[in-house]
């Protein structure tokens, strides 16, 4: 398999590849590979000590293979983390320096984000979050609940095969403004690589498309590059025989095409009413499935045409990484993309949320890591929720919550910072209020002092159970 993560070498913290030359003559030095000795069981390449990442699993860390594709991204989560810093580092530190060093777009940028994340009651904040998961958490809400729970259950083959494929039409539905502005953008550049007697004929096409159109209205477009664009594209490397980079700018528009085209609204319901008209469907899904599905496009509408924070936030970015807040700052917006396009790999099976948001004249930067559905000690048991969330508090400093919910029970261990430490009792006793409040008990608390930062991998240990198969790197 390719190296679709595309994930750089080692980073110069694996001594994997690093040879001690001073211990050469050391007997016990793993890195020495000796013959392999008959009277005793060793390794097949005769060593004795363990490594980590292996190319065949073996090692300290259980069965992750880190020269498969699983094990590369496992790995990439740990270098994800650390966004709540970044955060605190462009809205705070960086923002008086743009505004005073002739970067005014940006900082009138960042500070518009900062009114947008501000809350001046509990009420507000409490509608402030559920806006930032439902425009971050794609498949958040009653719908994708229940077909979540149907396919964890047992439901027949044939009927999971038709929620999958509902989910992926789904998926490049609520894509469909995303892909076209892709492909403006990428018509764009391919009118730049065209010979100039060709490019006033192919703009002329580009603006029979519709680039303003929603989410689902994709027939009058899909006409357009079916009938018009790719034929176009495709006559003119034949005629041109240009088969660098604007063949390879068309192959990109041809892909986003096809899910553009996926995406429609006729399409969608189709793929719903196939799934929806089974009477193993009916039996097993809880609610009105139809009335869900409308709620759900109403909100992935509301969403579209609204300015909120995600909008807002990454205009920052790319504004940002193209050197616009400084050249000194690129790489650190670079990392935040980073740590944000991991939630698209198709590898993660948990829910990652930025949160950032002011209260009380307090900025708090934060991002939750959530298995919605973690693994239970034994089928019988409810369904149970696990998280993870490290958040940032202005003039506090940085918090890590490890949290499970289980019949309306949530163990938590929480970890404070040292100035924070002598308050455990208050902060047990303001914790269980909140929970009463919601309706939730509280049972097992534990508050210590911050000392490391907890990584996905410790607090979600069975992501390295997750790769079974054959998963190599070329």
């Amino acid at each position: 398999m390719a190296n679709i993560l595309q994930v750089s070498s080692p980073s110069i913290n694996n001594n994997r590849n690093i040879i001690d030359t001073q211990g050469v003559k050391n007997e016990n030095n793993s890195q020495i590979h000796n013959p392999v000795d008959p009277t005793r069981v060793v390794r097949a390449d005769g060593q004795t000590g363990g490594r980590t990442g292996t190319a065949t699993g073996e090692g300290t860390y259980s069965i992750i293979d880190y020269e498969s594709n699983y094990g590369a991204f496992v790995q990439k989560l740990e270098d994800a983390l650390g966004l709540p810093g970044l955060l605190k580092q462009i809205f705070s530190q960086d923002l008086a320096t743009w505004l005073l060093s002739g970067q005014e777009e940006v900082g009138e940028l960042a500070q518009e984000i900062l009114a947008a994340l501000r809350a001046d009651s509990p009420e507000e904040l409490l509608q402030l979050l559920k806006e930032q998961q439902a425009a971050q958490a794609k498949f958040a809400g009653p719908l994708f609940d229940n077909l979540r729970s149907l396919l964890a259950g047992n439901a027949p083959d044939g009927l999971k095969e038709s929620v999958l494929a509902f989910l992926k039409g789904y998926n490049d539905f609520s894509a469909g403004e995303h892909q076209l502005k892709q492909m403006q953008t990428l018509t764009d550049d391919i009118s730049r690589l065209m010979f100039s007697s060709f490019r006033e004929d192919f703009r002329q096409l580009t603006e029979l498309m519709n680039w303003n159109a929603g989410n689902g209205d994709t027939a009058a477009n899909a006409e357009v590059i079916n009938q018009r664009l790719i034929p176009y594209l495709s006559g003119y490397i034949s005629r041109t025989h240009d088969y660098g980079p604007i063949r390879n700018a068309a192959m990109l528009f041809i892909f986003h095409a096809v899910r553009y085209e996926n995406g429609g609204m006729d399409r969608l319901m189709q793929y719903f009413d196939r799934m929806a008209g089974s009477r193993e469907f009916q039996q097993l899904y809880k609610g009105d499935a139809q009335e869900d599905l409308q709620n759900t496009i109403q909100s992935l509408a509301h969403q579209s045409h609204g300015k909120g924070f995600a909008d807002l936030f990454s205009q920052l970015l790319l504004r940002g990484a193209n050197g616009q807040a400084g050249l000194e700052n690129i790489q650190q917006f670079y990392d935040v993309f980073n740590g944000m396009l991991v939630n698209e790999s198709v590898y993660l099976p948990l829910m990652h949320i930025l949160m950032p948001f002011r209260y009380q004249d307090k900025e708090v930067m934060s991002e939750m890591w959530v298995d919605p559905d973690a693994k239970k000690d034994s089928q019988d048991e409810a369904r149970k929720i696990k998280m993870l969330l490290k958040f940032d508090v202005q003039s506090l400093g940085r918090f890590d919550l490890l949290m499970t919910l289980q019949n309306r029970q949530v163990d938590m261990q929480l970890y404070v910072p040292e100035g924070l430490t002598g308050q455990k009792e208050n902060i047990q006793a303001s914790v269980a209020a909140i929970m009463k409040k919601n309706n939730l008990s509280l049972g097992k608390v534990l508050v210590r002092r911050k000392e490391m930062d907890i990584t996905v991998k410790e607090a979600f240990p069975e992501l390295r159970q997750k790769e079974r198969g054959i998963n190599v790197r070329i």
